[in-house]
């Protein structure tokens, strides 16, 4: 079998399904008659970027981070800021044209950063300022802010 079948099947797979190990990947990969080495379905894993997801509960899976099942493409800074706030995100407060983001520790300018790289496709954001565990982002009018509430809370870790 070559390698985008192969890696089709995968993406398929993982939508599909919530595998928690590569082994249990191998297992399904072998039920549908592709027979690959762990190291294999390793570089897979990381060619077509596919993550391990930490729901609210702390359970891990392996998710895909676009939501195509065919073709691959580079990872985007939204999607690193979808990863990085459902990772880490812990709290989300609106006040008036602010959004106070709480995240754990350490993880503040890293997601700071990408809030910059995104705020260029973004024009509900103007700005933020980022700590070690808390980001400010500001909007030029409640109704924008509203907007960016709106889009960051479904990811948060904790909700």
């Amino acid at each position: 079998m070559n390698k985008k079948k192969r890696q089709a099947i995968i993406k398929r797979l993982i939508l599909e399904n919530e595998i928690t190990r590569q082994s249990e990947l191998l297992e399904l990969l072998k039920a549908e008659g592709v027979d690959a080495t762990q190291a294999t379905v390793s570089r897979d894993i990381r060619e077509l970027n596919i993550i391990k997801h930490h729901d609210s509960q702390g359970k891990s899976f392996y998710r895909t981070l676009n939501n195509s099942v065919l073709g691959m493409k580079q990872i985007t800074d939204e999607e690193r800021l979808i990863k990085a706030i459902s990772e880490t995100g812990v709290g989300l407060t609106q006040i008036e044209f602010i959004n106070v983001l709480t995240v754990l520790p350490g993880n503040g300018q890293v997601i700071g950063v990408l809030l910059d790289s995104v705020r260029s496709r973004n024009t509900d954001i103007v700005g933020c300022i980022a700590g070690d565990d808390t980001i400010l982002i500001l909007s030029d009018s409640k109704e924008r802010a509203d907007d960016v509430n709106k889009y960051i809370r479904p990811f948060l870790f904790t909700e």
